[in-house]
Protein backbone atom coordinates (compact mmCIF):
# COMPACT_ATOMS: atom_id res chain seq x y z
CA UNK A 1 0.00 0.00 0.00
CA UNK A 2 1.40 3.12 -1.20
CA UNK A 3 0.17 6.94 1.02
CA UNK A 4 -2.60 7.27 -1.23
CA UNK A 5 -4.60 4.14 0.04
CA UNK A 6 -4.34 1.85 -2.91
CA UNK A 7 -1.57 -0.42 -4.05
CA UNK A 8 0.94 1.09 -5.81
CA UNK A 9 1.77 -1.37 -8.70
CA UNK A 10 -0.71 -3.71 -9.89
CA UNK A 11 1.97 -5.98 -11.02
CA UNK A 12 3.05 -3.52 -13.25
CA UNK A 13 6.79 -2.88 -13.09
CA UNK A 14 9.39 -0.06 -14.30
CA UNK A 15 9.58 -2.31 -17.48
CA UNK A 16 5.87 -2.21 -18.93
CA UNK A 17 5.53 1.27 -17.91
CA UNK A 18 8.94 2.01 -20.17
CA UNK A 19 7.31 -0.04 -22.88
CA UNK A 20 4.20 1.28 -22.94
CA UNK A 21 5.26 4.79 -23.37
CA UNK A 22 7.67 3.31 -25.91
CA UNK A 23 4.63 1.91 -27.63
CA UNK A 24 2.53 5.29 -27.43
CA UNK A 25 5.40 7.21 -29.27
CA UNK A 26 5.40 8.87 -25.99
CA UNK A 27 8.11 10.89 -23.89
CA UNK A 28 7.98 9.63 -19.85
CA UNK A 29 8.81 11.83 -17.50
CA UNK A 30 10.23 9.70 -14.61
CA UNK A 31 9.53 9.97 -10.88
CA UNK A 32 12.11 9.10 -8.25
CA UNK A 33 11.24 9.36 -4.55
CA UNK A 34 12.45 12.79 -3.04
CA UNK A 35 13.04 10.96 1.17
CA UNK A 36 9.48 12.15 1.96
CA UNK A 37 6.59 9.99 3.24
CA UNK A 38 3.13 11.45 4.28
CA UNK A 39 2.76 8.91 6.63
CA UNK A 40 1.97 9.25 9.90
CA UNK A 41 1.73 12.82 9.44
CA UNK A 42 4.59 13.18 7.08
CA UNK A 43 8.13 12.52 7.88
CA UNK A 44 11.44 13.38 5.86
CA UNK A 45 14.79 11.06 5.48
CA UNK A 46 17.46 13.26 7.05
CA UNK A 47 20.05 14.89 4.42
CA UNK A 48 22.90 12.79 5.62
CA UNK A 49 20.97 9.62 5.34
CA UNK A 50 19.89 10.47 1.79
CA UNK A 51 22.59 8.01 -0.24
CA UNK A 52 21.60 5.04 -0.27
CA UNK A 53 17.70 6.19 -2.00
CA UNK A 54 19.91 8.62 -3.97
CA UNK A 55 22.04 4.96 -5.24
CA UNK A 56 18.25 3.54 -5.88
CA UNK A 57 17.28 6.58 -8.11
CA UNK A 58 20.43 6.09 -10.06
CA UNK A 59 19.98 2.28 -10.47
CA UNK A 60 16.25 3.09 -11.51
CA UNK A 61 17.37 5.89 -14.16
CA UNK A 62 20.04 3.22 -15.09
CA UNK A 63 17.63 0.99 -15.62
CA UNK A 64 16.09 2.58 -18.28
CA UNK A 65 18.97 4.55 -20.02
CA UNK A 66 22.13 2.92 -18.57
CA UNK A 67 25.11 1.20 -20.42
CA UNK A 68 24.68 -2.54 -20.27
CA UNK A 69 28.02 -3.12 -20.35
CA UNK A 70 28.72 -1.11 -17.13
CA UNK A 71 25.81 -0.85 -15.29
CA UNK A 72 24.10 -4.05 -13.87
CA UNK A 73 20.37 -2.60 -13.55
CA UNK A 74 21.29 -1.44 -17.39
CA UNK A 75 22.68 -5.06 -18.13
CA UNK A 76 19.07 -6.52 -16.51
CA UNK A 77 17.25 -4.66 -18.77
CA UNK A 78 19.21 -5.95 -21.45
CA UNK A 79 18.41 -9.27 -19.84
CA UNK A 80 14.68 -8.48 -20.53
CA UNK A 81 14.65 -8.56 -24.17
CA UNK A 82 15.59 -4.57 -24.47
CA UNK A 83 19.22 -3.84 -24.98
CA UNK A 84 19.14 -0.13 -26.09
CA UNK A 85 18.25 2.76 -24.11
CA UNK A 86 14.94 4.14 -23.20
CA UNK A 87 14.04 7.39 -24.07
CA UNK A 88 14.20 9.84 -21.28
CA UNK A 89 15.07 13.48 -20.55
CA UNK A 90 13.07 14.19 -17.32
CA UNK A 91 13.27 13.37 -14.12
CA UNK A 92 11.17 14.66 -11.71
CA UNK A 93 12.02 14.57 -7.63
CA UNK A 94 9.41 13.66 -5.46
CA UNK A 95 5.76 14.15 -5.80
CA UNK A 96 3.72 17.09 -4.42
CA UNK A 97 6.71 18.00 -2.00
CA UNK A 98 4.29 21.03 -0.89
CA UNK A 99 1.93 19.03 1.30
CA UNK A 100 2.49 18.89 5.34
CA UNK A 101 6.25 19.30 6.38
CA UNK A 102 7.87 18.58 3.14
CA UNK A 103 8.40 21.95 1.97
CA UNK A 104 10.85 22.59 5.53
CA UNK A 105 13.33 20.20 4.24
CA UNK A 106 12.38 19.81 0.29
CA UNK A 107 15.05 22.75 -0.47
CA UNK A 108 18.13 20.73 1.39
CA UNK A 109 16.96 17.04 -0.30
CA UNK A 110 16.50 18.67 -3.56
CA UNK A 111 20.19 20.22 -3.28
CA UNK A 112 21.77 16.70 -2.16
CA UNK A 113 19.85 14.70 -5.10
CA UNK A 114 20.11 16.82 -7.88
CA UNK A 115 23.53 17.30 -7.51
CA UNK A 116 24.09 13.63 -7.67
CA UNK A 117 21.86 12.61 -9.61
CA UNK A 118 23.42 15.66 -11.90
CA UNK A 119 27.19 14.52 -11.55
CA UNK A 120 25.97 10.72 -12.67
CA UNK A 121 23.53 11.64 -15.86
CA UNK A 122 24.58 15.55 -17.17
CA UNK A 123 21.96 15.31 -20.04
CA UNK A 124 19.10 14.84 -17.87
CA UNK A 125 16.56 17.44 -17.51
CA UNK A 126 15.23 17.62 -13.72
CA UNK A 127 11.71 18.79 -12.51
CA UNK A 128 10.61 20.62 -9.26
CA UNK A 129 7.49 19.42 -7.08
CA UNK A 130 7.38 22.15 -4.62
CA UNK A 131 5.21 25.14 -4.92
CA UNK A 132 6.29 27.67 -7.37
CA UNK A 133 6.36 30.36 -4.74
CA UNK A 134 8.85 28.65 -2.58
CA UNK A 135 11.01 27.53 -0.56
CA UNK A 136 13.80 28.92 -2.51
CA UNK A 137 15.84 25.90 -4.35
CA UNK A 138 19.74 25.52 -5.61
CA UNK A 139 20.25 24.42 -8.05
CA UNK A 140 17.42 26.36 -9.62
CA UNK A 141 14.92 24.25 -10.78
CA UNK A 142 15.00 23.35 -14.84
CA UNK A 143 11.31 23.27 -14.30
CA UNK A 144 8.15 22.75 -12.15
CA UNK A 145 5.55 20.43 -11.83
CA UNK A 146 2.26 22.12 -10.74
CA UNK A 147 -0.89 20.20 -9.65
CA UNK A 148 -4.24 22.40 -9.60
CA UNK A 149 -7.56 20.34 -8.80
CA UNK A 150 -10.26 23.03 -8.18
CA UNK A 151 -13.80 23.86 -9.17
CA UNK A 152 -14.21 24.71 -12.84
CA UNK A 153 -15.08 28.56 -11.65
CA UNK A 154 -11.73 28.51 -10.17
CA UNK A 155 -10.47 27.09 -13.58
CA UNK A 156 -11.96 29.49 -15.63
CA UNK A 157 -11.02 33.04 -13.85
CA UNK A 158 -7.47 31.59 -13.58
CA UNK A 159 -6.88 31.75 -17.38
CA UNK A 160 -4.48 34.12 -17.03
CA UNK A 161 -2.72 31.70 -13.77
CA UNK A 162 1.01 31.84 -16.09
CA UNK A 163 0.52 35.31 -17.59
CA UNK A 164 2.61 36.70 -14.97
CA UNK A 165 5.20 34.25 -14.66
CA UNK A 166 8.94 35.85 -14.74
CA UNK A 167 10.15 34.33 -18.18
CA UNK A 168 13.93 33.44 -17.00
CA UNK A 169 14.44 30.03 -18.19
CA UNK A 170 12.19 28.44 -15.96
CA UNK A 171 8.98 25.93 -17.26
CA UNK A 172 6.73 24.30 -15.98
CA UNK A 173 4.49 21.11 -16.39
CA UNK A 174 1.01 21.11 -15.27
CA UNK A 175 1.45 17.60 -14.40
CA UNK A 176 -2.31 17.03 -12.31
CA UNK A 177 -5.33 19.78 -13.05
CA UNK A 178 -9.00 19.25 -13.24
CA UNK A 179 -12.40 20.62 -12.14
CA UNK A 180 -12.81 18.22 -9.76
CA UNK A 181 -16.27 19.39 -7.08
CA UNK A 182 -18.69 22.43 -7.12
CA UNK A 183 -17.75 23.51 -3.87
CA UNK A 184 -14.35 24.91 -3.32
CA UNK A 185 -14.56 24.85 0.59
CA UNK A 186 -14.51 21.33 -0.24
CA UNK A 187 -12.65 20.05 -2.87
CA UNK A 188 -12.09 16.48 -1.74
CA UNK A 189 -15.06 15.76 -0.16
CA UNK A 190 -18.26 13.19 -0.63
CA UNK A 191 -20.17 13.84 -3.65
CA UNK A 192 -23.10 15.31 -0.86
CA UNK A 193 -20.42 17.76 -0.58
CA UNK A 194 -19.95 18.80 -4.20
CA UNK A 195 -17.46 16.35 -5.13
CA UNK A 196 -17.93 15.19 -9.25
CA UNK A 197 -18.49 11.52 -9.61
CA UNK A 198 -17.55 12.30 -13.38
CA UNK A 199 -16.96 15.35 -15.05
CA UNK A 200 -19.91 17.25 -16.47
CA UNK A 201 -20.40 19.53 -19.29
CA UNK A 202 -19.68 22.90 -16.18
CA UNK A 203 -16.12 20.76 -15.73
CA UNK A 204 -15.11 20.09 -19.19
CA UNK A 205 -15.76 23.91 -19.76
CA UNK A 206 -14.08 25.43 -17.29
CA UNK A 207 -10.82 23.42 -17.74
CA UNK A 208 -11.25 24.72 -21.31
CA UNK A 209 -10.70 28.04 -20.50
CA UNK A 210 -7.97 27.11 -18.31
CA UNK A 211 -6.27 25.42 -21.24
CA UNK A 212 -5.88 28.30 -23.48
CA UNK A 213 -4.29 29.56 -20.72
CA UNK A 214 -2.25 26.99 -20.63
CA UNK A 215 -1.86 27.53 -24.71
CA UNK A 216 -1.22 30.76 -24.78
CA UNK A 217 1.67 30.66 -22.18
CA UNK A 218 3.05 27.61 -24.10
CA UNK A 219 6.72 29.44 -24.52
CA UNK A 220 6.62 28.41 -20.66
CA UNK A 221 4.71 25.49 -20.03
CA UNK A 222 5.96 22.66 -21.81
CA UNK A 223 3.69 19.71 -21.09
CA UNK A 224 0.25 19.39 -19.37
CA UNK A 225 -2.00 16.37 -18.20
CA UNK A 226 -5.62 16.22 -16.57
CA UNK A 227 -5.62 13.60 -13.51
CA UNK A 228 -6.88 11.33 -12.55
CA UNK A 229 -6.74 9.67 -15.74
CA UNK A 230 -8.19 6.01 -15.68
CA UNK A 231 -10.85 4.64 -13.70
CA UNK A 232 -12.48 0.91 -13.23
CA UNK A 233 -16.15 1.93 -12.59
CA UNK A 234 -16.69 -0.58 -9.78
CA UNK A 235 -13.64 0.53 -7.85
CA UNK A 236 -11.37 3.57 -7.93
CA UNK A 237 -9.62 5.91 -5.72
CA UNK A 238 -10.60 9.05 -6.52
CA UNK A 239 -13.22 11.39 -9.36
CA UNK A 240 -13.42 12.54 -11.36
CA UNK A 241 -11.77 10.23 -13.84
CA UNK A 242 -10.45 11.17 -17.51
CA UNK A 243 -11.90 7.95 -18.82
CA UNK A 244 -13.90 5.21 -16.87
CA UNK A 245 -13.92 1.26 -18.05
CA UNK A 246 -15.57 -1.96 -17.03
CA UNK A 247 -15.18 -5.18 -18.47
CA UNK A 248 -16.52 -4.62 -21.64
CA UNK A 249 -16.79 -0.93 -22.64
CA UNK A 250 -14.96 2.41 -22.36
CA UNK A 251 -16.96 5.52 -21.34
CA UNK A 252 -15.31 8.71 -22.11
CA UNK A 253 -16.23 11.61 -20.12
CA UNK A 254 -16.78 15.03 -21.66
CA UNK A 255 -13.43 16.80 -20.34
CA UNK A 256 -12.28 13.45 -22.44
CA UNK A 257 -13.53 15.40 -25.54
CA UNK A 258 -12.63 18.86 -24.19
CA UNK A 259 -9.41 16.60 -24.02
CA UNK A 260 -9.12 15.43 -27.30
CA UNK A 261 -10.20 18.77 -29.02
CA UNK A 262 -7.49 20.50 -27.54
CA UNK A 263 -5.13 17.79 -28.38
CA UNK A 264 -5.90 16.83 -31.66
CA UNK A 265 -5.94 20.45 -32.73
CA UNK A 266 -2.86 22.22 -32.20
CA UNK A 267 -1.06 24.55 -34.27
CA UNK A 268 2.99 25.62 -35.00
CA UNK A 269 2.30 29.02 -33.72
CA UNK A 270 0.71 30.92 -31.22
CA UNK A 271 -1.57 34.25 -32.79
CA UNK A 272 -1.92 37.40 -30.48
CA UNK A 273 -4.78 38.57 -30.32
CA UNK A 274 -6.60 40.82 -27.64
CA UNK A 275 -6.82 38.96 -24.18
CA UNK A 276 -10.56 37.71 -23.10
CA UNK A 277 -11.17 39.36 -19.70
CA UNK A 278 -9.96 37.54 -16.74
CA UNK A 279 -12.94 38.33 -14.47
CA UNK A 280 -15.63 37.55 -17.92
CA UNK A 281 -16.85 33.85 -19.10
CA UNK A 282 -15.63 33.72 -22.45
CA UNK A 283 -12.00 32.40 -23.75
CA UNK A 284 -9.89 32.36 -26.80
CA UNK A 285 -6.32 30.78 -28.11
CA UNK A 286 -5.55 31.25 -31.38
CA UNK A 287 -2.70 29.47 -33.15
CA UNK A 288 -1.65 28.95 -36.58
CA UNK A 289 -0.84 25.76 -38.36
CA UNK A 290 1.60 26.54 -40.75
CA UNK A 291 1.73 23.70 -42.85
CA UNK A 292 -2.08 23.91 -44.10
CA UNK A 293 -2.72 27.14 -43.93
CA UNK A 294 -5.37 27.23 -41.03
CA UNK A 295 -6.02 29.04 -38.11
CA UNK A 296 -7.09 27.11 -35.22
CA UNK A 297 -9.88 29.24 -32.78
CA UNK A 298 -10.37 27.30 -28.99
CA UNK A 299 -12.90 29.35 -27.54
CA UNK A 300 -14.44 28.41 -24.54
CA UNK A 301 -17.80 29.85 -22.94
CA UNK A 302 -18.17 29.97 -19.51
CA UNK A 303 -21.80 31.52 -19.29
CA UNK A 304 -24.87 30.20 -19.26
CA UNK A 305 -26.19 31.83 -22.75
CA UNK A 306 -24.95 32.48 -25.94
CA UNK A 307 -21.85 34.61 -26.34
CA UNK A 308 -20.77 36.48 -29.68
CA UNK A 309 -17.26 37.20 -30.66
CA UNK A 310 -16.02 38.94 -33.20
CA UNK A 311 -12.44 38.17 -35.89
CA UNK A 312 -10.81 40.53 -37.52
CA UNK A 313 -7.72 38.42 -39.06
CA UNK A 314 -4.42 40.66 -40.21
CA UNK A 315 -4.45 38.28 -43.48
CA UNK A 316 -4.73 38.70 -46.84
CA UNK A 317 -7.14 35.42 -47.99
CA UNK A 318 -8.99 33.87 -45.71
CA UNK A 319 -11.92 31.25 -46.45
CA UNK A 320 -15.59 32.02 -46.32
CA UNK A 321 -16.46 29.12 -44.43
CA UNK A 322 -14.51 27.10 -41.68
CA UNK A 323 -15.34 24.02 -39.72
CA UNK A 324 -16.44 24.30 -36.51
CA UNK A 325 -16.22 20.93 -33.74
CA UNK A 326 -18.45 21.75 -30.67
CA UNK A 327 -18.98 20.21 -27.47
CA UNK A 328 -21.93 21.45 -25.15
CA UNK A 329 -24.60 20.22 -22.93
CA UNK A 330 -26.64 20.94 -19.67
CA UNK A 331 -24.55 21.91 -16.77
CA UNK A 332 -24.27 18.85 -15.05
CA UNK A 333 -24.48 16.63 -17.82
CA UNK A 334 -21.90 13.78 -17.81
CA UNK A 335 -20.85 10.73 -19.78
CA UNK A 336 -21.72 7.83 -17.51
CA UNK A 337 -22.23 4.33 -17.69
CA UNK A 338 -26.23 4.84 -17.66
CA UNK A 339 -25.68 7.55 -20.09
CA UNK A 340 -22.35 7.02 -21.96
CA UNK A 341 -23.19 8.99 -25.12
CA UNK A 342 -25.04 11.63 -23.83
CA UNK A 343 -22.38 14.79 -24.53
CA UNK A 344 -20.47 14.17 -27.73
CA UNK A 345 -19.04 16.81 -30.04
CA UNK A 346 -20.84 17.89 -33.06
CA UNK A 347 -19.52 19.10 -36.23
CA UNK A 348 -20.86 22.00 -38.43
CA UNK A 349 -19.79 24.36 -41.09
CA UNK A 350 -19.18 28.39 -39.93
CA UNK A 351 -18.96 31.43 -42.02
CA UNK A 352 -15.73 33.37 -41.70
CA UNK A 353 -13.70 35.94 -43.85
CA UNK A 354 -11.24 38.51 -42.95
CA UNK A 355 -14.01 39.94 -40.45
CA UNK A 356 -16.23 37.36 -39.02
CA UNK A 357 -19.08 36.99 -35.81
CA UNK A 358 -19.13 33.58 -34.03
CA UNK A 359 -21.95 32.86 -31.62
CA UNK A 360 -20.27 29.92 -29.04
CA UNK A 361 -23.23 28.14 -27.68
CA UNK A 362 -23.83 28.36 -23.62
CA UNK A 363 -21.62 26.26 -21.73
CA UNK A 364 -19.61 25.21 -25.06
CA UNK A 365 -16.30 24.34 -26.01
CA UNK A 366 -15.54 25.21 -29.84
CA UNK A 367 -12.19 24.58 -32.07
CA UNK A 368 -12.81 26.06 -35.81
CA UNK A 369 -10.21 25.45 -38.20
CA UNK A 370 -10.21 28.07 -41.16
CA UNK A 371 -8.04 28.85 -44.27
CA UNK A 372 -6.25 31.38 -44.30
CA UNK A 373 -2.82 33.20 -45.27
Amino acid sequence: MGDWSYVNTDGLGLLEYLYLCEDFKMDPIMGVWSGYALASGGSSIPVADLGPYIQQAIDQINFAIGDPAESAPAALRASLGHPEPFKLTYVEIGNEDFIGSAPSTYAGRWNTIVTNLTATFPNLRFIATSRTSGPLLSPTPQHYDVHVYQTPNWLQTNSFFYDGFERNGTTYFEGEYAGISTNSSNLFGSPAQGRLLFPTVRSAVGEAAFMTGLERNSDIVFAAAYAPLLQHVNGSQWTPNLVSFDASTVYRSTSFYAQKLFATNQGDEYIPSTLPTASGTLFWSISRKVSSNELIFKISNNAANASDITFVLPFKNVAVSGIAQVLTGPTTASNTPETPGVVVPTTLTVKTGLTFNYTAPALSVTVLRVKAH
